[in-house]
């Protein structure tokens, strides 16, 4: 497999593991995530603040991707970085968003 099929399989799975985070947010945050897989959280703080926190580091996932251009929000779209919001993401219950980010970003550790 190419290197530059790696790189494009890491930035798809990035993207869609950021807009699913952002998708288990917004339901954490209305408190539909009460039941099912949608609600585990490593350290919850509570439905409201766990959702926000996923929402925000989703929303990073994304600015820092590209996929939305939001200045405030853009770091180096570095494997390192991507890996780092991946696990904040799944202590805080993005499940599978979570992991789909940190799987691109192992993707991208590879050169």
């Amino acid at each position: 497999m190419n290197m530059a099929d790696l790189k494009e399989i890491s930035k798809i799975l990035i993207m869609l593991g950021g807009i699913l985070g952002v998708l288990f947010g917004i339901l954490k945050v209305l408190l539909i995530a009460g039941w099912g897989w949608v609600s585990y959280s490593l350290f919850s703080l509570g439905p409201l603040i766990d959702g926000i926190i996923l929402i925000l580091a989703s929303l990073i996932v994304l600015a820092s991707s590209g996929v939305v251009k939001i200045p405030a929000l853009e770091f180096a779209n570095t494997a390192i970085v991507m890996l780092i919001l991946g696990i904040v993401m799944w202590l805080f219950g993005g499940d599978l968003g979570s992991l789909l980010v940190i799987i691109g970003a192992i993707l991208l550790f590879i050169k």
